[in-house]
């Protein structure tokens, strides 16, 4: 039996959102920090702080709930409404064609300052 496919089901509230990737690599004991970006299909909303883990998330940040077609990592940026948010969380929907993943706000803009 092969599981629903319900990624399509995103398309029509789909936007296209910038994903950051910071990469810090050290030789010669000197840090060099590189960020890559794409552009990525995804749907982002509020995220419901009352349903996340109230032992590990910061109640002074805003944390956004992203679903995409496309795979996100933790530790990757998202950039939405001008904000840089980090992801912290994901779930294994990859089996059902989409990935979900909880991102928390930076308060800081990653690129140029990192």
């Amino acid at each position: 039996m092969s599981l629903p496919q319900v990624g399509h089901v995103l398309t029509d509230w789909e936007e296209i959102f910038t994903i950051k990737t910071v990469t810090r690599t050290t030789v010669d004991f000197e840090e060099t920090t590189s960020v890559a970006t794409r552009s990525q299909r995804c749907v982002i909303q509020p995220a419901n702080k009352e349903q996340l883990n109230p032992e590990t998330i910061d109640w002074s940040l805003e944390y956004i709930w992203i679903h995409s077609k496309d795979t996100i990592e933790i530790g990757e940026y998202v950039t939405f409404q001008g904000a840089d948010y980090k992801v912290v969380q994901r779930a294994g929907y990859g089996r059902y064609g989409y990935t979900e993943v909880i991102a928390e706000q930076t308060k800081k803009n990653i690129v140029g300052v990192i």
